[in-house]
């Protein structure tokens, strides 16, 4: 992968330093991105667009909590593999620790390193790790696209050789996709599965023209090719001429849906050839933010600060920008008050560039209604609704707007507006589900997380949802049966890890799960505290709750605004006087 910032990087180069095991830094060969920070394989530390030096040591340490992000490295791991011989005391390792802290500007909201206390340090924010496809693997998977069956036949050569040429880009990944020249002969069925049996081919991809009511459409199915069963079925409307670009835009997220399935390996896949091409990465960044879970979305931030260096002005990256750390921090993935901080510079300098930016717009209003500058926040989103009325993303702003000042029915209607006119966009539908759990309306919430398709009714956020509602809904069994399959993570995965540990806390607890929740109440700072509110009513009971918002009330946390609302901690509220 190209350097992303030329003319400062620089080859890596083999490090004989006294003191330090130089394979821990030398074996540096992918890029880590975390929060504003991107490490690069040259070794290169940024800070935005800042270049930051880091000594021998501390790239070591920095390196191994990398790699390792959201577990704990115990201190003896840490100082077995950064110094080489000698008598190393842990002094040696607390200092090296508290120079990388202050090299990441730690902050009382904004935590990188944890310590686990008699144990070692964990990495807490999420790390994305993307691996340069510089030498191409052997293929663990064999692709054919079979010719498209349009109405306007002469097309389907060029939009074959569009889609060819599209998943070609992820050869680097063990995805082999035939040539064209093997498969746009295929026009029978006898001679697609002749092709299919010579040269053993794992799967292929159909597409066909259907007339609907709304205009024609393009049917694409995914199969298997040792039994030819359909794993996936999608539709695209099919413009005059068919539009190359819309299609590979819907196949790339069917592609990488798939990827366990296709034997693929998942780290290089999401930034195929070309991946220095601004508006891929900008395509890329987009699709992963619509799937809105915690991996997808720090991709999603590593992908849009990466269009960024490249287009530091452009408004539609800087907005998607904005609202990727508006969702980190209401997510709970990222500290809230520094999330919250970087989307308003986002908007401030976007409506600098442009004052009447609905999507700015809206996400200022949400900022300023966080703020309690609720006259401000009316103005602003008067303004993003009179503009753009039709915005699902504004819509849904405007939703959370509303739930956070407490008109609860009325954030309802908007998201569902939202959804609507973007049923894609994962986000709405968490709202929507958290919105009708939030209105003493538990039943629909539930109703919003079954019959889904697969990929939505397995996705993490809701499902994690939907145990924290069956819990309150006394079905805790179902609940932990359900969030079986989660990792266990760490709070770095925000509000599913939240709503999973509740889970399991919620009746007959096991031993892991309580010592899990007794250390995090040790810890001096959490990026999501109000999160805890629920599990310490649960555990401790009402006057231990109290005495945690308090505590966070005296520090004006504006996280509170986000639990207000929620069923469980209610009594908690009512107190207080909210």
């Amino acid at each position: 992968m190209t350097s992303l910032n030329e003319p400062h990087a620089e080859k890596p180069l083999s490090l004989p330093i006294k003191g330090v095991r130089k394979e821990v830094i030398n074996r540096i060969k992918a890029q880590y991105s975390f929060g504003d920070f991107i490490l690069q394989p040259s070794r290169v530390l940024f800070h935005k667009t800042r270049q930051i030096n880091v000594s021998p040591k501390e790239l070591a340490v920095l390196v191994l909590l990398l790699e390792s992000a959201g577990e704990v490295v115990t201190k003896e791991q840490l100082i077995d593999n950064v110094w080489a011989g000698g008598n190393v005391g842990e002094e040696s390792l607390t200092r090296c620790i508290y120079v990388l802290r202050r090299i990441l500007q730690e902050g009382k909201h904004q935590r990188f390193i944890d310590t686990v206390y008699g144990k070692g340090y964990r990495f807490s924010l999420p790390v994305t790790k993307i691996v340069p496809a510089e030498r191409p693997v052997c293929a663990n998977c064999i692709f054919a696209v079979l010719p498209f069956k349009l109405n306007n036949q002469p097309e389907a050569p060029g939009l074959h050789d569009a889609i060819v040429q599209e998943l070609s880009g992820y050869a680097a990944s063990g995805l082999h996709v035939l040539p064209s020249s093997l498969t746009l002969n295929c026009g029978t069925i006898l001679e697609t599965l002749d092709m299919l049996d010579k040269i053993r081919a794992d799967f292929y991809l159909t597409g066909y023209e259907l007339l609907l009511s709304d205009g024609p459409c393009l049917r694409m199915e995914l199969i298997r090719a040792h039994d030819h069963v359909v794993l996936h079925r999608t539709g695209i409307a099919l413009g005059n001429p068919p539009d190359a670009d819309n299609i590979n835009a819907a196949l790339r997220p069917l592609v990488q849906r798939h990827l366990s399935s296709l034997g693929i390996r998942q780290e290089n896949t999401l930034n195929p050839q070309g991946g220095n091409d601004p508006q891929k990465l900008l395509r890329a960044g987009r699709e992963a933010f619509l799937q809105y879970t915690p991996e997808s979305l720090a991709l999603a931030l590593s992908l849009f600060q990466q269009c960024r260096q490249r287009l530091p002005e452009d408004r539609e990256v800087l907005c998607h920008l904005a609202e990727c750390y508006f969702a980190l921090g209401q997510m709970g993935m990222q500290g809230l008050d520094s999330a919250l901080r970087e989307c308003g510079a986002l908007v401030s300098a976007i409506l600098a560039l442009e004052p009447r930016h609905p999507l700015a717009l809206a996400l200022g209003g949400v900022l300023h209604g966080l703020d309690s500058q609720l006259g401000q926040a009316a103005e602003m989103f008067r303004a993003a609704l009179t503009l753009a009325a039709d915005c699902p993303s504004v819509n849904y702003y405007y939703a959370w707007h509303l739930f956070l000042v407490g008109e609860i029915k009325r954030a309802r209607h908007f998201a569902r507006q939202a959804h609507g006119m973007l049923p894609a966009m994962t986000a709405i539908r968490v709202l929507m589900m958290w919105l009708a759990y939030c209105d003493d309306n538990a039943s629909a919430a539930l109703q919003m997380a079954d019959g889904q398709p697969d990929g939505i009714a397995r996705h993490p956020v809701l499902i994690s949802m939907k145990a924290v509602i069956l819990c309150t809904e006394g079905q805790p069994r179902h609940a932990k049966e359900l969030i079986e399959h989660l990792r266990q993570g760490s709070e770095s995965d925000g509000i599913v890890f939240f709503n999973t540990l509740y889970a399991r806390l919620f009746s007959q607890p096991a031993a892991a799960d309580t010592e899990q929740f007794a250390q995090m109440m040790q810890q001096p700072e959490h990026p999501m505290p109000s999160a805890l509110l629920p599990m310490i009513m649960q555990c401790q009971g009402l006057r231990a709750a109290k005495k945690w918002y308090d505590r966070l009330s005296r520090s004006s946390s504006r996280c509170l605004m986000l639990w207000r609302h929620d069923p469980r901690v209610k009594q908690l509220y009512s107190l207080t006087g909210e």
